[in-house]
């Protein structure tokens, strides 16, 4: 059941995403309050986009790649109401740049905008980082771009003529190495006017230098850690330690937002080396958290993998303790993501989910009818799959029966 809270936050993002997708409006909030630091240094408007020209944080302060000229080229574009190249997915798909831009550290600008038809001053309100690709796990929906694990067998399946060293997998982790740099993570002066810092990954609770940048922001006495917000996406296999929860305790709140797409074996499949009974326990201790300091939430993503199993993915996450409501999180593009599916295949999981009253599966559902089947994109999935099964000696067919026996006469 939703608070007053929550009906009211899903209220704001309704009027905002109706007036961000309103035709000809090129509006975003990112450019103006946000910025990306990728795992090989690369800067980015946002995780979504390409990456700007050029542009890495190795030798360099946020400051300066934030005020850089050829980020600030790409800001007058919006200005404009231009259709920037570097943004090519959210023109394709608006529904990624409304879902971005009321989000909750960009929707008070993107209001500000639909209401007063003015644009404000750019500023640095939110930061997302990715301390490198360091990660435990290689999950099927993931790549080396976020996880080390994940360097040989995109290699494999990827480059597989190629002789590892020089493939683009191998030298991508090699860039990663940039979070070494320990001037990156004691210059704090490049936060004034910071509201929020989101860490991802890699799984980011494997990179310990970004503790040592939240250390220096509570010793700094000029600045007011209280006013600022933390976020991590983590792979839940990893649970903060009683340093970690009392560093937590000198900023406002730290969101900790859980991938965790699915249960059981198919998890343990969708989310390589991962154990579904370790993660299971943790995500019971983590709704033991402090609420007054800590905001813990579920963030399954739908994928082909588990788009025929979440009703029973949400019962588990209710008894568990968590909504997935709110969760508005797909593969957005790409072999994998659902409405590449062949059509016959959508019409089954159509039929499967029209009773049910679930507000995540309904918007999974509008969302994979979004657009249409990808038969190009669909014959990829079937290809890079079935070469993952033999690198890890798994089995999609004996995983996933029930999905299988619907699309295994689209599987080639």
């Amino acid at each position: 059941m939703l608070d007053k809270d929550e009906i009211k936050k899903l209220e704001r993002e309704s009027l905002a995403k109706a007036w961000l997708t309103k035709k000809g409006n090129n509006f975003c909030a990112m450019p103006f309050v946000h910025m990306m630091i990728e795992s090989n240094g690369e800067i980015k408007p946002c995780c979504m986009a390409d990456k700007f020209k050029d542009l890495n944080i190795k030798g360099k302060t946020i400051k300066e790649v934030y005020s850089d000229p050829v980020r600030l080229e790409f800001i007058e574009a919006f200005k404009k109401n231009e259709q920037h190249p570097l943004c090519s997915i959210c023109w394709k798909d608006p529904h990624i740049r409304s879902h971005y831009s009321t989000m909750r550290h960009a929707i008070d600008f993107t209001e500000e905008v639909m209401n007063n038809s003015t644009i404000p001053e750019h500023e640095l309100r939110w930061i997302e980082i990715r301390p490198g690709n360091k990660c435990n796990l290689k999950c099927r929906i993931c790549g080396v771009i976020s996880s080390s694990n994940w360097t040989k067998d995109w290699a494999a399946v990827h480059e597989p003529d190629v002789k590892f060293k020089d493939t683009n997998a191998y030298k991508w982790t090699q860039a990663c190495d940039w979070t070494e740099d320990a001037i990156f993570w004691n210059d704090i002066r490049q936060l004034e006017s910071i509201k929020y810092i989101h860490f991802m990954g890699g799984e980011p609770y494997m990179s310990q230098e970004h503790f040592q940048l939240l250390e220096k922001l509570v010793e700094d006495k000029n600045i007011d850690t209280n006013k600022i917000a933390l976020g991590y996406n983590t792979n839940g296999t990893y649970f903060p330690t009683e340093e970690n929860q009392k560093l937590y305790n000198n900023f406002d709140k730290t969101w900790i937002s859980l991938s965790i797409d699915d249960i059981g074996n198919r998890f343990e499949y969708q989310r390589k080396l991962a154990n579904w009974k370790e993660v299971e326990s943790n995500l019971i201790n983590f709704r033991k958290l402090p609420k007054s300091k800590f905001v813990i939430s579920i963030d399954p993503c739908v994928s082909i993998f588990n788009i025929f199993y979440l009703e029973e993915i949400n019962n588990k996450f209710i008894e568990l303790g968590y909504e997935t409501e709110l969760c508005d999180h797909f593969v957005f593009n790409g072999p994998r993501a659902i409405h590449t599916l062949p059509q016959p295949v959508k019409d089954i999981i159509i039929e499967k989910y029209k009773n049910s009253n679930s507000i995540w599966i309904s918007n999974a559902i509008k969302y994979m009818n979004s657009q249409e089947p990808q038969p190009e994109l669909w014959e990829t999935f079937m290809k890079q799959n079935s070469h993952l099964d033999i690198l890890r000696k798994e089995n999609f067919e004996n995983t996933f029966q029930e999905c299988w026996e619907v699309i295994q006469p689209y599987y080639e």
